[in-house]
């Protein structure tokens, strides 16, 4: 079976998980490739000590990083906290290397493009919101140092002032483009980041759409098989017992009266129909041409023929529609499938001993919907998860007919929902849509 898309995804938790670890060891790096740059060329630092301290920290929390607890269940919250600490370590290694002067201050937008990229929008505006926190700290904290290294040399150079003015005015409109820099990359970043998110789960639900097509076209395959072996050992069956009909007396001392012969032969008759019925049925694929019908006629239809054979099912039906159209190239499919959601519906009613469903058909601005109830016990979480999804064969044939069904549908542009009714029961919701 082919495996789901997220198993491979490059969107995974454990793929996303050692793409931020990598990230972070490059950011790690570049600071250590700085320090020893700032080193070799006597770059003054307010601290050696406490900057590789820091340095260390950034480190050991990138190699504790695989192990941090519930890191596969909560990746988020993993992502966050190490957004958290690189904001955070980067803030205070600037701090004691020139602040907002320093040229590696860039280095602050790339917590908010991980986040953006990582964590959901508004988790992106507030980091980007963060780092334009620290950067006017970074800025304050170096207007500060400027004012005091002014007010000890003014007596000594009157040029200072025009200086520091345009050096003052240069690093405010730095912080005012960093600013922006900072809430553009969050924005543009996470829209993108969405959209591909959402393209990877329409890519998941169609490869599993059509795993489930593969399962449907080869358990149609192995009842088309089955279907031919058996019109032979029916048609051989089917003449001996008019055989026996025909001759009954010997076999009446052997203990087969003609009421159990003939009985025989009704049986035999059903099975011959049901095959037959499966050939008519192949043949009518073949040759039907590609012509839409109403579904709430090809509904009602359906139901109406479905109740005949099941004349112990007490059926309620309600209908409501307007003057729009809602049409499906498949009657045949979509009356098959019908056919199967009927069937169990009415089995898990009987199991029930209550013989009756509820239908309420609803046409309304192109827009078509079957709600059926049925009566029984209900179905469990896990029932109502797996229902439908895959094949579930079991004693009573339940799960099989349901999946057929849903794939039949789901082929056809539709969707089908179940859940318990409060009153006892499961309802069954299939909705389409035109077109």
């Amino acid at each position: 079976m082919t495996q789901p898309l997220l198993a491979t995804s490059e969107l995974a938790p454990q793929h996303q998980i050692r793409q931020f670890q990598q990230f972070r060891w490059g950011l790690i790096l570049t600071e250590y490739a700085a320090a020893a740059l700032a080193f070799s060329l006597s770059y003054p630092i307010n601290s050696w000590p406490l900057l590789l301290l820091l340095l260390t920290l950034h480190g050991c929390s990138n190699l504790a990083l695989p192990i941090w607890p519930g890191s596969r269940r909560y990746p988020e919250r993993l992502f966050m906290v190490g957004i958290l600490l690189d904001l955070l370590i980067l803030t205070m290694l600037l701090m004691l290397s020139g602040g907002a002067s320093n040229g590696l201050i860039a280095l602050l937008l790339l917590p908010v493009a991980v986040c953006a990229v990582l964590l959901p929008p508004l988790l992106a505006y507030l980091m980007a919101l963060l780092a334009v926190a620290c950067y006017a700290l970074l800025l304050q904290l170096g207007n500060a140092h400027t004012s005091m290294d002014h007010s000890m040399h003014q007596q000594m150079n009157h040029r200072m002032t025009s200086v520091d003015a345009g050096f003052s005015q240069h690093m405010l409109q730095m912080g005012w483009a960093f600013a922006l820099s900072a809430l553009l990359i969050a924005w543009f970043i996470s829209a993108q980041a969405k959209l591909i998110r959402q393209k990877s789960q329409q890519l998941n639900e169609l490869q599993q759409q059509q795993s489930r097509q593969e399962q449907m076209l080869a358990v149609a395959t192995y009842a088309a098989n089955a279907a031919h072996d058996l019109a032979t050992p029916l048609q051989n069956i089917t003449l001996l017992s008019d055989e026996l009909l025909s001759d009954e007396q010997p076999y009446a001392a052997a203990g087969f009266p003609q009421e159990l012969l003939q009985d025989l032969q009704t049986e035999v008759g059903k099975c011959q129909q049901i095959v037959q019925q499966l050939r008519n049925s192949a043949q009518q694929l073949r040759t039907q041409k590609s012509q839409s019908q109403p579904v709430m006629d090809i509904s009602t239809k359906a139901i109406q023929l479905w109740l005949v054979s099941r004349p112990e099912i007490s059926l309620q039906l309600t209908q409501q529609q307007d003057h729009s159209r809602c049409e499906l190239q498949d009657a045949l499919a979509w009356s098959a499938a019908l056919f199967n959601i009927l069937d169990n519906a009415a089995d898990a009613s009987l199991a029930n001993r209550q013989p009756q469903l509820e239908i309420a058909l609803q046409l309304n601005q192109g827009v078509f919907q079957l709600r059926l109830r049925d009566f029984g016990v209900g179905l469990n979480a896990q029932q109502l998860a797996e229902l439908g999804r895959q094949p579930q064969l079991d004693s009573s044939g339940l799960g099989l007919g349901q999946f057929l069904a849903n794939a039949s549908i789901e082929r056809l542009g539709g969707q089908v929902s179940r859940h318990n009714a409060p009153q006892g029961g499961t309802f069954t919701d299939i909705r389409f849509q035109a077109a």
